[in-house]
């Protein structure tokens, strides 16, 4: 399903999907840092607000409504799952209070953390 906004321009969701007649937005990001470095809590708050406030931006905004939001989040190791989760509950209510938290540890899927177009360059 195409989503449209108004006003143009802002963050935006992934997709939207539909689950027992909700409408639920999805928006995807990764737990990462270059070079698969640690991923600390500072680098989750970080992430997760900057996640949050297009995902709140993106709700205002959609011509499409839905019920909630999730935001799914990659991770390359179990570390980042309990790095995410500490910064998670740190975070404002106001921030997450339309959105639930994914996360999917991909440990054998390396490729999903490494720049594809980069590869293609080499």
């Amino acid at each position: 399903m195409e989503v449209s906004y108004f006003p143009e321009g802002g963050s935006i969701t992934d997709y939207v999907l539909d689950i027992f007649g909700k409408r639920i937005g999805v928006s995807v990001t990764r737990a990462m840092k270059k070079n698969f470095e640690q991923f600390t809590i500072e680098n989750a708050t970080v992430l997760l607000r900057k996640k949050l406030k297009g995902i709140n931006q993106s709700s205002k905004n959609t011509m499409i409504k839905w019920h909630k939001q999730i935001l799914h989040v990659w991770a390359f190791e179990d570390n980042a799952v309990d790095v995410l989760l500490i910064a998670w509950s740190e975070l404002e209510s106001y921030l997450k209070s339309n959105t639930v938290l994914v996360v999917t540890v991909a440990t054998k899927s390396k490729e999903l953390f490494v720049d594809q177009k980069a590869l293609k360059n080499i």
